[in-house]
């Protein structure tokens, strides 16, 4: 299962999956909306670049993420993320670790 990549062809200067990661990435960092998705590539433009290794030094600008955005089927997206994590996401259950919920709520400040 592949998402489509609603972009024209021509003139692409990034792959769908890197866009879609850094979405993911900044997402899962408290960063909501294209300006602000936009201010987290901004913000770790150099470790993206380094990490991902993305060529000639570009990251998604502010209008290439909205643009991918605004095109996206988020529920395929979902189902696509869910089977990814499912395959390299798995922990060996003797490394799970029980939490209750109540404990942490009473522990006060």
């Amino acid at each position: 299962m592949q998402i489509p990549d609603h972009r024209d062809p021509h003139g692409l200067r990034h792959p769908l999956w890197l866009v879609l990661l850094i979405i993911i990435m900044g997402m899962m960092s408290g960063y909501w909306g294209y300006r602000q998705l936009g201010r987290f590539v901004e913000r770790h433009r150099r470790e993206l670049i380094n990490r991902l290794q993305i060529p000639f030094a570009r990251v998604p600008s502010y209008s290439v993420i909205r643009r991918v955005m605004v095109n996206l089927d988020y529920e395929e997206l979902q189902l696509v993320f869910n089977k990814w994590s499912k395959h390299y996401g798995v922990i060996p259950s003797s490394e799970w670790i029980s939490i209750d919920g109540k404990s942490l709520k009473n522990t006060g400040t």
